[in-house]
C-alpha cells in the first residue's frame, strides 16, 4: 500500500539503508577497512566539503551528489558535456562506424536500439565524470562496464562468487581502469567532474588508498550509466512504436534548435508531451526495489517486521494502480500526466524512490535523455526493421532502476538522415 511505503520511508532509526550499501560495498570489492571508514562519524570542523553535522563519508556522499546533480551550476556542465557528447556521436558516419552497425546503399543505417543507446550514453556519462582520460587508459572501459551491468543482478542478489566469476571478471576491469585514472595526479588529468574531485579529496583525507577509492568509484561509475542508456531506450522504443507520438515530439523540441544550438532550458520549460513521454516511459518501465535493513522489530502496515531481516518495496505494482492511474493504467499514455498534474505527486508515483534515498540524478537523467532524443529526432527518421517485434521488459532480473531486455531481443532499428 502507498501509505505503508510512505511509512517505511519515514523511518529513519529502526530501518536502515546503510547496512544495505555496507553490504554492497564489500560485495564489489570494498575493503573492511575503507567499508568501516564511510561510515565513520567525521569532524563537523574539517577541510573540504561542509560537514556541520559530522555525518560519516558514506551518508555525505549525498550531499555531494545533490551538490553535482540538483539544478544549478554543476549540473548545467554536466547538461553540456551531455550536448556535446550526443552532437558528436549522433553524426550518422559515426553512428554508421561503430561494430554493431549495419549500412545499406539508400543511406540508411541499421542498429540495436539498446546496444546504440547504451554504447551513446556509457561514452557520454563516463566522460562527462572523468573526461576523455579514462578512455585513453582503457578503450574498452565502456564495453567492460556493459558486460558488467548485465550481469550486476548477481549483485543484488549476492551470487557467491564461485556462479559469478564472468560478472566479478568485468567489474575487477572496470576498477583496474579507475585505479589507473585515480593513481595519475589531478592536475595531469584534464577535464572531470565537481563530484569526482571532491569526492576523491574526501576519501584521501580520511586514508582511503587509491584501490579502495577507484572500488568505490566503480559504484558510483554504476550508478551514472546504468539507467539513463535504459530509460532512453525505452523512450525511443515507445515512440517508434507510436509514428504520430513521435512527429508531435519532433515538432514540440524543433524550436529549441532555433538558434543553431540545443537550448536546454527550452527542453526543460518548453515541452509538456515531452515530459509527458519521459514519465509514462518511466511509469512502465522502473522495476526497482527499495530495501531497508531491520535494526529493530518495527511495525508497518499493522505488521510486525522482525529485528535482523530485510524489507524490500517494490515500486512497480505502485505504477500499475488503476485507482490512481486509471483503468487503462497498463496502456502507454502521456496524456495522462497533462490531464492530472497531481500524478507526479501521488504516494504511488516511485520511479527514483523515496524519502533520504530519493536519487538524486533524477535531474540530469531526465535532461540527458531529453538531449539525445531531441538531437536523434532533428537528424534521423527511425522505424523498427520489418519483423520486428516490440521488446519485452524482463521483469524476473532485479535492477538498480530501469528495467531492461532479455537477451536476444534487442530489437533492429533502421535510421536515416532527414534533410534539416
Amino acid at each position: 500500500m502507498p501509505k505503508d511505503v510512505a511509512d517505511a520511508y519515514r523511518n529513519t532509526s529502526s530501518l536502515s539503508f546503510d547496512v544495505f550499501v555496507q553490504v554492497m560495498m564489500r560485495n564489489l570489492g570494498s575493503s573492511a577497512r575503507s567499508v568501516t571508514a564511510m561510515f565513520s562519524p567525521m569532524p563537523a570542523e574539517k577541510d573540504g566539503f561542509p560537514n556541520p553535522h559530522g555525518k560519516p563519508l558514506g551518508r555525505l556522499a549525498r550531499d555531494l551528489h545533490q551538490t553535482q546533480l540538483y539544478p544549478g551550476e554543476n549540473l548545467t556542465i554536466l547538461d553540456n558535456k551531455f550536448v556535446q557528447s550526443f552532437e558528436d556521436q549522433l553524426a550518422l558516419e559515426k553512428v554508421a562506424s561503430a561494430n554493431y552497425a549495419t549500412r545499406d546503399e539508400k543511406g540508411g543505417v541499421t542498429v540495436p536500439l539498446l546496444k546504440w543507446s547504451s554504447d551513446a550514453f556509457t561514452r557520454a556519462g563516463q566522460a562527462a565524470y572523468f573526461g576523455d582520460l579514462l578512455g585513453r587508459i582503457d578503450p574498452n572501459l565502456t564495453w567492460t562496464f556493459l558486460e558488467f551491468d548485465d550481469l550486476s543482478w548477481q549483485v543484488l542478489f549476492q551470487y557467491p562468487r564461485i556462479v559469478s566469476r564472468r560478472m566479478h571478471a568485468a567489474r575487477e576491469r572496470l576498477t583496474v581502469g579507475l585505479e589507473k585514472y585515480f593513481s595519475i595526479l589531478p592536475e595531469k588529468r584534464g577535464e572531470q567532474a565537481w563530484f569526482t574531485h571532491a569526492m576523491e579529496h574526501e576519501m584521501r583525507t580520511m586514508g582511503i588508498n587509491t584501490h579502495d577509492i577507484a572500488t568505490m568509484m566503480t559504484t558510483i561509475y554504476w550508478g551514472i550509466n546504468t539507467n539513463t542508456r535504459k530509460a532512453c531506450f525505452w523512450m525511443l522504443a515507445y515512440l517508434i512504436k507510436h509514428p504520430q507520438l513521435l512527429e508531435q515530439i519532433r515538432r514540440e523540441t524543433k524550436p529549441a534548435f532555433a538558434t543553431g544550438g540545443l537550448s536546454i532550458d527550452y527542453l526543460k520549460d518548453s515541452c509538456p508531451l515531452l515530459d509527458g513521454v519521459w514519465n509514462e516511459t518511466l511509469r512502465h518501465s522502473a522495476f526497482s526495489a527499495s530495501v531497508r535493513h531491520i535494526t529493530e522489530d518495527t511495525v508497518i502496515g499493522g505488521k510486525t517486521l522482525r529485528k535482523g531481516n530485510r524489507l524490500m518495496i517494490p515500486y512497480r505494482q505502485l505504477h500499475f494502480d488503476e485507482g490512481v492511474f486509471g483503468e487503462d493504467a497498463h496502456d502507454f499514455q502521456p496524456a495522462r500526466f497533462e490531464r492530472n498534474s497531481k500524478l507526479l505527486r501521488s504516494a504511488s508515483w516511485r520511479p527514483f524512490g523515496g524519502g533520504v534515498t530519493m536519487c538524486p540524478g533524477r535531474y540530469i537523467a531526465k535532461e540527458s535523455v531529453a538531449i539525445f532524443v531531441a538531437i536523434a529526432l532533428r537528424r534521423f527518421d527511425m522505424e523498427f526493421v520489418s519483423g520486428q517485434v516490440f521488446p519485452q521488459g524482463a521483469e524476473g532480473t532485479p535492477v538498480l532502476g530501469i528495467m531492461s531486455i532479455h537477451d536476444g531481443a534487442d530489437p533492429l532499428v533502421r535510421i536515416t538522415p532527414r534533410q534539416l
